[in-house]
């Protein structure tokens, strides 16, 4: 009988593989069938790059953008901004407030720096939230938010008053959108702002408890001014919802008569942003704090606006405040690379199983493999397309094109940029076993502040909902082309291939989105009702949409990329395609999307794809575009063991 000691020799034998067999393709037994190795699409073994003109070729930035990250790169170099631990709530906050104040003085930021060169004030912020994400939300608060509606959305008395005093911190301020029994429906806040001709003020008023103001950033310690979204009303008559500027605290920091403000509490992550509730009881206003760019009140109370048409005048007031979405797509692409660069280092650093003194680095079983390598290809991906959605929002004088661009495009890249991200996060989580789960290797901490990525500047799935809608419309009017699909299965790996394929599936979609509703319609069905039931393929395009121009964008980037990097890129493109498809193989092959082969092709090009980027992967993370000092993580160290040999160096 076999004894219990051979009995678990036999099972490991039977789950370790030998060695052989862990360094190679670990391709399937179709492989002759699939003929992978005759589509490969490169031979990693010649492929040389330069690390430091890929990393420079996916920055793109112009001198002057340099120059500024930079200064600010000397700035964050002071003690206080580096990581600490083990803080309450309140040492949290006076953390971050102080850290801002040194930002704000150094003039690293401000509101006229927003208004002058948009892109260097994206790309500020996005290097702040890799130093520390309470940091850039809190300054994000004040300006993208507080302070974007006072320039984009007020006039030439308001930047008058307040931008000086916005830029100083002299009028902190918070963004009162958000209720708490209203979120994304913005145009059903409950807030009331109601004109009183009598004394030329604005009253506002929270009518119920749902109406309160919550989740306010700045709002619990710090604000002292909150734009404050209300429906107006003048003679009983209402005229949809404007913004004004609110005083909810005095300037010694205590609050303001008729308001009412209470701290949110603790929260998943993002402890140093002093989120509060707020009420207004008869709040009075004077009548020049209505930011009044597209519709004002008059002294004897006549509304006048040049745009008639309450929902169309909805949409132009919230317009101008896309540039947070443009901010958490870049700030969430910039994440995930950072928490690819730790992984990918310890992976190719630590050791695990095999025979005694020669055990095998962890990057080298496919299952880590097939978790990072698919990641980094994205990762390099969406540059591109976040790249595009950048410049598309710093055009000084869009079009109309321009701006429907963006409108989509911010929407689309915000939802599927953060949700990859929180995916990522969750993957190198893993890839790095318990050190994954220490805040002193950074990613548990980035897992927890930035989990609000998906909600906040618009619910994910309620903006692949505008995506959608926006080519839904395109359809109707003649102005989008349906695409046959591609049931070849030799090129997999020629462009032409890939964008013809996701363009199907794109199109698809649409297709079916239309013919869905039209027959819900037909069936008696409001047109609400008929989307609420198809919001299922209502997301799946939003998401489709997204790979489609991403795919389109990193393709362009390759063009143009010097000759020495095109292999590189062209290695993680097709590893971005093959994953892409085969997250969604069903959808293909339910809706003959694609032939049988070519899907069984696809699917076993993942192995292949990440067996070439092994003798690569290290060198291709470390191109990327993030400044070595943000990255604290021990464990990115070549000697990660040296790290902890003495006990870490950090503020506990």
């Amino acid at each position: 009988m076999e004894s219990y000691e051979e009995r678990v020799r036999n099972i490991v034998n039977h789950l370790t593989p030998p060695k052989e067999i862990l360094m190679n393709d670990c391709l399937s037994s179709e492989e002759e069938i699939l003929n992978i190795n005759n589509t490969s699409s490169t031979t990693t073994s010649t492929l040389t790059w330069n690390k430091q003109e890929l990393s420079e070729y996916l920055e793109a930035a112009p001198d002057h953008i340099k120059v500024a990250k930079k200064k600010l790169q000397e700035i964050v170099k002071d003690p206080i901004f580096l990581p600490k631990y083990n803080m309450n709530v309140q040492q949290w906050r006076e953390l971050t407030l102080q850290r801002a104040m040194i930002i704000i003085k150094a003039g690293a930021i401000s509101l006229a720096e927003f208004n002058r060169d948009p892109m260097k004030y994206l790309v500020s912020m996005e290097m702040l939230n890799l130093v520390d994400p309470s940091l850039s939300v809190k300054l994000g608060v004040h300006f993208s938010l507080f302070g974007n509606a006072v320039l984009n959305l007020g006039t030439e008395k308001h930047h008058i008053k307040y931008i000086k005093d916005i830029d100083s911190w002299k009028l902190p301020g918070c963004f009162g959108m958000t209720e708490l029994g209203h979120g994304s429906n913005v145009q059903g806040v409950e807030t009331t702002a109601t004109y009183d001709k009598t004394t030329q003020e604005f009253i506002i008023n929270t009518p119920s408890d749902s109406a309160q103001k919550f989740w306010i950033g700045n709002a619990a310690c710090h604000g002292q001014a909150c734009s404050v979204f209300a429906q107006l009303y003048i003679d009983n008559v209402h005229y949809g919802v404007h913004v004004f500027v609110v005083p909810i605290r005095n300037s010694d920091g205590t609050i303001a008569e008729n308001v009412r403000i209470m701290d949110n509490g603790h929260k998943l992550g993002l402890q140093g942003v002093d989120n509060g509730r707020i009420w207004f009881d008869n709040k009075r206003i004077p009548r020049d704090n209505l930011l009044n760019k597209f519709g004002d009140v008059e002294a004897d109370g006549t509304y006048v606006s040049s745009i008639p048409s309450k929902s169309k005048r909805f949409g132009s007031m919230v317009a101008p405040l896309v540039g947070g979405r443009v901010l958490i797509a870049a700030s969430a692409l910039n994440v995930s690379k950072m928490a690819l660069m730790i992984a990918t280092r310890y992976a190719y650093s630590r050791k695990q199983f095999g025979s005694k003194g020669n055990e095998i680095r962890i990057i080298e079983y496919l299952t880590h493999q097939r978790r990072l390598f698919p990641m980094i290809a994205t990762s390099v991906a969406l540059s591109f397309a976040v790249e595009k959605l950048k410049k598309i929002y710093c055009e000084p004088n869009k079009t109309s094109q321009n701006v429907k661009d963006l409108h989509v495009w911010s929407s689309g890249l915000k939802a599927v940029v953060s949700w990859t991200k929180t995916n990522i996060l969750q993957l190198t989580r893993e890839c790095c076993g318990g050190q994954g789960f220490s805040s002193f290797n950074q990613i548990a901490l980035f897992k927890s502040d930035l989990e609000i990525d998906m909600t906040y500047e618009g619910d994910n799935h309620v903006l692949l909902q505008q995506v959608a809608r926006n080519l839904l419309v395109e359809l109707q009017k003649g102005r989008y082309t349906l695409t046959s699909p591609n049931h070849d299965s030799a090129h997999i790996y020629d462009y032409d291939f890939q964008i013809q394929t996701l363009k199907w599936r794109e199109s698809d979609l649409v297709s079916t989105l239309s013919s869905k509703i039209m027959s819900q319609l037909d069936q008696g069905l409001s047109l609400e009702q008929g989307w609420n039931t198809c919001l299922d393929t209502i997301t799946l395009l939003g998401k489709a949409f997204v790979d489609r121009i991403t795919l389109e964008e990193f393709q362009s980037g390759i063009n143009n990329a010097p000759s020495s990097l095109k292999q590189v890129l062209e290695l993680c493109r097709n590893l971005f395609f093959s994953w892409k498809v085969n997250e969604d193989l069903g959808y293909f092959l339910c809706n003959d999307g694609l032939a049988t082969p070519a899907a069984l092709k696809i699917q076993g090009s993942i192995n292949k794809l990440c067996s070439d980027m092994l003798p690569i992967g290290l060198d291709l993370v470390n191109s990327f575009n993030i400044p070595e000092q943000f990255i604290h993580a021990p464990i990115s160290k070549p000697d990660y063991i040296q790290e902890f040999r003495y006990g870490l160096k950090r503020d506990y």
